[in-house]
C-alpha cells in the first residue's frame, strides 16, 4: 500500500485556521506590553482590561483621586486624559533609575514633575502604538493624532477643563511583579462611535415636535438688562468716589430694556426685588399704535400726464 495513503489514513483531519477577531481588549494589551518593553525595557503582563462609557461627571466620580492625571490633546486642544497610579508611576521611574522594578510596593505620596517626566515615555509609547494595534477593532480611530500634554494639578482641575461629553474609558491593570505588585493605567477619550440607532421613537410616535421643543428649551440663553445709558467723560469717571450719586435722567423703574448678546432689544422689564436681591419683571410688549397718514401737500402730489 502506498505510504501516502497510510499517512492520510492515520493523520487526524484538521480544520482550517480561523481568524480570531481583534477585540479592543486585546488591542490595548498589545499596545501596553509593547510600549513598556520598547520605551522602558520593562516586562509586564496585562492582568485585566475594563472598558466603560460614561458622561464627564460620572467618569470623574469613578476616578481615584490619588492617581496622577495628564492631558491628552489633539492638534493642541484638550480632548481627554491618561491616569497612572502610584505603583505604575514608580515602576517607570525605577526602570530608568535602577534598571529594574522593585519587588516592594512604592509609598503613596504626592507626585512631582520629575515623576511625570520619567513616566511620560510609557504614556507616549502607548499612544503611538494604539493606532497600529487597534486597527480593525472597536477602538480603531479612537486615539488617532492624540498626543501627551502637561499634567493636571488635580482631578478637579481636569473635570473643570474637559468638555462635557460621553467618554470611553479603558482601564488597564498590569502585573509589575507576578503575584506581588500591580499597577494601573486609565485612558479616557470621547466616544468616537455613534450610538446605534434603530427606528427612532420620535419618528414613529408623532411626538417629534414636542421633544424638539423640550430639547431646545434647555439651551442656555443670556439676556442683558439695561436701565439707563449715559455718556460721561473719562475725567468725571476717574473722579467718582464711593457714595457719589449719578442722576439717571428720565429713567424710571419701568425703563428697563432687555438685550440679546447681539445687542438687539428683545423685550421690556420693570425693576424690582426678589428675595432681597435686585430683579426685573418681564413686561408684555406695548400694543401697537396706529396713526393717520398725513395728507400730502398739493406740491408733493406727483403730476401724472
Amino acid at each position: 500500500m502506498d505510504n501516502t495513503i497510510l499517512v492520510r489514513m492515520t493523520t487526524r483531519p484538521t480544520a482550517g485556521a480561523v481568524d480570531v477577531p481583534l477585540t479592543s481588549t486585546r488591542a490595548l494589551r498589545l499596545a501596553v506590553t509593547r510600549a513598556a518593553d520598547r520605551s522602558l525595557g520593562m516586562t509586564l503582563t496585562v492582568a485585566k482590561v475594563a472598558e466603560d462609557l460614561k458622561p464627564l461627571d460620572a467618569m470623574v466620580a469613578m476616578l481615584p483621586d490619588e492617581m496622577s492625571f495628564v492631558r491628552l490633546e489633539r492638534a493642541g486642544v484638550l480632548v481627554g486624559l491618561v491616569a497612572l497610579d502610584v505603583q505604575l508611576r514608580a515602576a517607570a521611574n525605577e526602570m530608568q533609575t535602577m534598571g529594574q522594578v522593585s519587588t516592594k510596593h512604592a509609598v503613596d505620596r504626592a507626585y512631582t514633575g520629575t515623576d511625570m517626566m520619567l513616566a511620560a515615555p510609557l504614556c507616549e509609547g502607548v499612544l503611538s502604538l494604539l493606532p497600529q494595534t487597534t486597527q480593525g477593532s472597536d477602538l480603531d480611530g479612537w486615539v488617532d493624532d492624540v498626543t501627551l500634554g502637561d499634567p493636571f494639578d488635580s482631578l478637579r482641575a481636569a473635570s473643570l477643563t474637559m468638555a462635557d461629553a460621553d467618554y470611553r474609558i479603558m482601564r488597564v491593570t498590569v502585573d509589575l511583579v507576578p503575584d506581588s505588585r500591580q499597577g494601573e493605567m486609565i485612558i479616557a477619550l470621547p466616544n468616537h462611535q455613534p450610538a446605534a440607532v434603530s427606528t427612532p421613537e420620535f419618528m414613529s410616535d408623532g411626538t417629534w415636535d414636542r421633544r424638539m421643543h423640550a430639547a431646545v428649551s434647555q439651551a442656555p440663553a443670556t439676556l442683558r438688562a439695561v436701565l439707563h445709558k449715559m455718556d460721561l467723560t473719562l475725567g468725571y469717571v476717574d473722579s467718582l468716589q464711593i457714595g457719589d450719586i449719578l442722576p439717571l435722567s428720565g429713567a424710571t423703574v419701568g425703563s428697563v430694556r432687555l438685550f440679546a448678546p447681539d445687542d438687539v432689544m428683545v423685550g421690556r422689564a420693570r425693576l424690582g426685588q426678589s428675595a432681597g436681591m435686585r430683579a426685573v419683571r418681564i413686561q408684555a410688549p406695548p400694543e401697537p399704535e396706529l396713526h393717520d397718514i398725513p395728507t400730502p401737500k398739493p406740491a408733493e402730489i406727483a403730476q401724472v400726464d
